[in-house]
């Protein structure tokens, strides 16, 4: 595994309710995704909300889409990989210490003295 990135594992909330009679392998598939994914933590969120982040994220980013041959609806992965060398916990406290120092002065820091 690479330390310098970390994966962040997106996966369709609606696969945890399609039903066996509707989508036959599903139980099966949802197995497996689970054994796969056992290690990680994997965010389950509506698949509509999850494509809105893959075409904002395409606005600055190149996006790779891997398609299967799969036909079992809302099984889809997404996986972000993000700094494995800053966490988002660490990104917001520095945006948070920046918009605190903007907000107390002009947002320019005081010239060292000469």
């Amino acid at each position: 595994a690479a330390k310098h990135v970390r994966p962040v594992i997106f996966v369709d909330q609606e696969l945890d309710f399609v039903p066996e009679k509707n989508a036959p392998g599903i139980e099966k598939l949802r197995g497996q995704l689970k054994q796969a994914l056992a290690n990680r933590d994997a965010a389950p969120s509506p698949h509509e909300e999850i494509i809105k982040l893959v075409d904002e994220a395409g606005q600055d980013f190149h996006i790779l889409m891997i398609k299967t041959d799969l036909t079992l609806p809302y099984t889809s992965v997404f996986i972000r990989l993000d700094a494995g060398y800053w966490s988002a916990e660490a990104e917001e406290e520095l945006r948070e210490t920046i918009n605190k120092e903007q907000t107390s002065s002009s947002g320019l820091r005081d010239a060292p003295p000469r």
